[in-house]
């Protein structure tokens, strides 16, 4: 199963995921996303412009959930 990382984006600032998640898909990984964003928001109001970006093992950033609206998941 792979493994993917949710590294949190404030800006130019990285908070890496050294542990990341094995779930079955990216669709799996995105509703783990969207699910973390949820919980952190209101957390995170004050903090500016911040994404959870989702890598690989390899650390290609697959997609990045944005913390407020505006915006939607971006595939890269």
């Amino acid at each position: 199963m792979p493994r993917y990382f949710f590294n949190i984006r404030d800006g130019y600032d990285l908070d890496e995921d050294d542990e990341g998640v094995e779930l079955p898909d990216i669709e799996a990984a995105r509703a783990e996303a969207l699910a973390t964003v949820e919980e952190l928001r209101e957390e995170l109001a004050d903090a500016g412009n911040i994404e959870l970006e989702i890598t690989d093992e390899t650390g290609r950033r697959l997609l990045t959930v944005p913390f407020f609206r505006g915006g939607r998941g971006k595939r890269r």
